[in-house]
């Protein structure tokens, strides 16, 4: 079953993921804080668990495995690293692409004997998902040209390390490292896998900054939503405009730094306290309430108002953001919403005499790029927000996410113009990505 594309241009992906090895924290974290390292042990009744400086995940439903371990126990599980074979599916994720789509769905109408063969192929293939060179030979086969690789770590680390932030520095020195050495934050001009820098402290942020930039990157990747509170508030937040960053935002604005938001872990349940939720949920807990308010759509909105309402963009020209796994149902909304504050003459926050100097929804178009949901309605959001910042973005290899990316245009662009279909599966995040 070849992957192929029938496409006369190749195909650049604003969301693919790349699956990063269970015990790259621990191979690439400073040794002096291997204790702090995220790793993978075994429990003492023989379940595989992840820990974060030697505590069970926050983020998982504790129907999941979160658990309170004896003094004894846990030291017995972090004793010693625990061999894993890097193939193992219980630690590498290893979804089927598509499984979890509706109409684009890569089993629908398959007899049971395709659809078999269907997840073998998949499940064979697997092993690219990690595997640079590999990675590489599968995105010619898919017909895409460069992609922005996203690895699962960096999703929820700030989350996980929000208290403890010599820990969260720790592991994403460690993460990068691993990107750096294994993968590259380039690869051949083609994958962009983005290092992760959190803001929790300033001069902790700039030096991984330096860091990175000195070592080739080109990109950056921070968390969905509002900024850490800082090491005195660390549940609370923080504008990713607040003059506290201006040094970090200085450096990628002069050094022509494109800026990477992913889906992730988010602290936004504390908010459900307004409304009898729980403010501690784990996300494996949320009901519909919670996963409807404070997962996705509610994070992605408030960041991008917050950096074109405090005027992120008239202090950092050069800066570019791609929103990627976010959708864009909230967008057509927020965009009415900023532009409507603006022409009231509302003030927008660390703007000279408070006034912006166009409208919010002509900042966004002309700094922002986002890419749909595969299943969602792309012509709805185009004609809200113009055709400039839409990307495509294939959310592969999840259960989410397309095993064909151009098998999209046909069942998502049908309506568009040869043109501008080539400007969301290619051209938009080509100038995104060669600034």
């Amino acid at each position: 079953m070849a992957v192929t594309s029938d496409l006369p241009y190749s195909i650049n992906d604003a969301d693919n993921h790349f699956t990063e090895p269970p015990d790259c924290f621990e191979r690439y974290i400073d040794p002096s804080k291997l204790h702090l390292a995220i790793r993978y042990v075994l429990t003492p009744d023989g379940r595989r668990m992840q820990l974060f400086a030697g505590q069970p995940s926050k983020f998982l439903s504790s129907a999941s495995g979160q658990v309170t371990f004896s003094q004894e126990e846990l030291t017995k599980m972090l004793g010693a690293p625990v061999a894993f074979d890097p193939q193992d599916s219980d630690l590498i994720r290893r979804d089927v692409p598509g499984v979890k789509l509706n109409r684009l769905n890569p089993l629908r109408d398959l007899s049971e004997e395709e659809r078999k063969a269907f997840i073998d192929e998949w499940r064979h293939r697997s092993e690219a998902y990690g595997n640079r060179d590999l990675r590489l030979a599968l995105m010619d086969e898919q017909g895409i040209d460069k992609a922005l690789m996203f690895p699962a770590a960096a999703h929820d680390i700030e989350y996980e390390f929000a208290d403890n932030i010599e820990a969260l520095y720790a592991n994403i020195r460690a993460f990068n490292r691993w990107i750096k050495e294994e993968v590259g934050y380039v690869a051949q001009n083609r994958m962009w896998v983005p290092p992760y820098i959190a803001l929790a402290d300033p001069v902790l942020a700039v030096q991984e900054l330096e860091t990175v930039i000195a070592d080739g990157a080109t990109m950056i990747q921070t968390k969905s939503g509002h900024a850490h509170g800082g090491r005195d508030n660390p549940f609370g937040g923080r504008s990713l405009a607040d003059p506290a960053f201006d040094r970090f935002w200085s450096i990628c604005n002069e050094a022509d730094i494109r800026l990477a938001v992913h889906l992730g872990g988010t602290d936004y349940q504390k908010y459900g306290a307004d409304w009898s939720e729980d403010p501690e949920a784990v996300f494996g807990d949320f009901d519909a309430f919670q996963w409807m308010m404070y997962w996705g759509d509610r994070p992605a909105m408030e960041l991008t108002s917050g950096l074109i309402l405090h005027n992120f963009f008239g202090r950092f020209p050069n800066m570019k953001v791609c929103l990627s796994e976010m959708g864009t149902v909230w967008l057509p909304y927020t965009m009415r919403k900023m532009d409507h504050a603006f022409l009231m003459g509302r003030k927008a926050k660390w703007a000279e005499n408070g006034r912006l100097d166009r409208r919010p929804s002509e900042i966004f178009r002309q700094h922002f790029v986002v890419a749909p949901y595969p299943e969602e309605n792309v012509q709805r959001v185009v004609a809200e927000v113009g055709i400039e910042p839409i990307v495509f973005g294939s959310d592969f290899p999840h259960g989410e996410g397309l095993a064909y990316p151009s098998k999209y245009v046909e069942a998502q662009l049908s309506a568009f113009s040869e043109q501008d279909q080539k400007l969301i599966m290619r051209d938009n995040l080509e100038k995104f990505l060669l600034r």
